[in-house]
C-alpha cells in the first residue's frame, strides 16, 4: 500500500474539506464522496475520500446528518475555510502589488527608453531629437492575458509588440480556477496575438456574435480592454522631443529671424508629428532601414524652411514601432548625422527586441 508524506496527507485533507464546504454552501445539500470525486481529484478513488472524510468528522470538521447521507461542514470547519479564505487573500494582495510593480516598471522602462533616445539625439547632435511612438492604429497585441489573484480577484495585462503594458484589476462575481484561466489565455491569444488592436476587437466581437465565447465572460471583457487600450493610447504623448535650445544655439542670424515660428510648430507638436507620421509611413515599406532626409523648403511646414530632418523608421521584426530622427540647421554635416540615426534607430530597435523576448520567457515560464 502507498503511503503518502504527511504534508502531502495533510494537503489532501485540507483540500477534500474545501471542496466539501464549497458544494455545500452552493447546493445546501449534504456533500458525498462520489460527488467529490466526480469534482476534481483525478487519481483518488472514492473509498479513498470517504475514509478522508470519516476521519475530518473524527476531528469536527464535519457532520452526517444521517448514517447513509453525505456529510455537511461544522463551525469548526467554517473556521477553518474563512481562515484559508484571509490567508488566500493576503498573499493575494502581495501578489497583486509584485505583478503591478513589475508591469508599471516595464511600462515605465519604455517610455525612459524613448526618452533617453531624445536626449541621446540630442546631445550627439548638437540640434533637436525626437522619437515619433506608432499610432493607436498601429499598435499590436502581443499578449493578452488573465491572472488569478485569489479566488476572485484577476489581474488582466496586455502587451502589445510596441513595448506599451497596460494592466485591469478585476473582482469577479464567482471563483474562476487557474487552470481554466491557463487553457482561456492559450485560446485567445491564440486568435489575436499579432493582430492590431482594432482587428483584435473585431475577431472577438464575432466570436461574441456567434456564440462561440466563453461562459465566464472573459470574451466580452477582453474586448473592452482593448477598446480602453486604444482609448488610453490615444490621450498619451506619442512624441518626444529634446534639445530645442541646443537647435536654436545652431541656427545663424540669418535663420533666426523665422525662430518664433519655428519655435511655435515645435512646441504645437500635433501637426509636427503629422508631418513624421506621414514620413513613418512612407519609410514603412523600406525592408532595411533607410534613411530620410527633408531639406529646407522640402519640409511640408513652411515654418520649418530653415531646418532639415534626418529620419529612420525603428522596426522590430519586420514591424515599424516608431521613427526616430533629429531637426536641425541646413548646414550640419549631413554625413555623421545620417550614420547617428541609423545607429540610434538600430540600437533602440535591438533594446525593445530584446525586451521583448525576455517577457516572452518570462510568461512561458510562468505558463509552465
Amino acid at each position: 500500500m502507498r503511503i503518502l508524506k504527511p504534508e502531502i496527507a495533510k494537503e489532501r485533507e485540507e483540500k477534500i474539506l474545501r471542496m466539501v464546504i464549497q458544494e455545500y454552501v452552493e447546493t445546501r445539500k449534504p456533500v458525498g464522496s462520489e460527488l467529490v470525486a466526480q469534482k476534481g481529484l483525478p487519481g483518488v478513488s472514492s473509498a479513498t475520500i470517504r475514509n478522508t472524510m470519516k476521519k475530518l468528522e473524527e476531528e469536527g470538521y464535519l457532520y452526517q446528518p444521517h448514517a447513509s447521507g453525505g456529510r455537511i461542514p461544522t463551525d469548526k470547519a467554517y473556521r477553518f475555510y474563512v481562515d484559508y479564505l484571509s490567508k488566500i487573500q493576503k498573499i493575494a494582495v502581495k501578489e497583486r502589488e509584485r505583478i503591478e510593480s513589475e508591469y508599471k516598471q516595464s511600462s515605465a522602462e519604455i517610455n525612459r527608453v524613448m526618452a533617453q533616445t531624445c536626449k541621446m539625439l540630442s546631445m550627439m547632435s548638437h540640434s533637436a531629437g525626437f522619437v515619433l511612438r506608432s499610432s493607436v492604429q498601429d499598435l499590436s497585441v502581443q499578449r493578452l492575458d488573465f491572472m488569478p489573484l485569489g479566488p476572485y480577484n484577476i489581474l488582466a495585462i496586455l502587451v502589445t509588440e510596441e513595448g506599451v503594458i497596460k494592466h485591469w484589476p478585476f473582482r469577479m462575481n464567482r471563483a474562476v480556477s487557474p487552470a481554466w484561466l491557463m487553457m482561456f489565455n492559450h485560446f485567445i491569444n491564440e486568435q489575436i496575438s499579432g493582430l492590431t488592436l482594432k482587428d483584435a476587437q473585431q475577431v472577438l466581437w464575432e466570436n461574441l456574435q456567434r456564440g462561440a465565447a466563453d461562459g465566464e465572460g472573459f470574451t466580452e471583457l477582453a474586448c473592452n480592454i482593448l477598446s480602453d487600450m486604444a482609448s488610453r493610447q490615444r490621450r498619451e504623448e506619442r512624441l518626444y522631443i529634446d534639445g530645442m535650445s541646443q537647435l536654436v544655439e545652431t541656427m545663424t542670424e540669418e535663420e533666426h529671424g523665422q525662430l518664433g515660428q519655428m519655435m511655435r510648430v515645435m512646441e504645437e507638436r500635433d501637426r509636427l508629428a503629422a508631418l513624421l507620421n506621414e514620413k513613418m509611413q512612407q519609410l514603412e515599406t523600406e525592408s532595411a532601414n533607410k534613411i530620410d532626409v527633408s531639406i529646407g523648403s522640402e519640409n511640408e511646414l513652411s515654418e520649418l524652411k530653415d531646418l532639415s530632418i534626418i529620419s529612420s523608421a525603428c522596426k522590430v521584426g519586420g514591424k515599424t514601432i516608431g521613427l526616430i530622427g533629429i531637426v536641425g540647421p541646413k548646414h550640419m554635416e549631413y554625413n555623421r548625422m545620417m550614420s547617428l540615426v541609423n545607429f540610434i534607430g538600430e540600437m533602440l530597435g535591438t533594446t525593445i527586441r530584446n525586451w521583448q523576448v525576455s517577457l516572452d520567457l518570462k510568461q512561458r515560464s510562468e505558463d509552465e
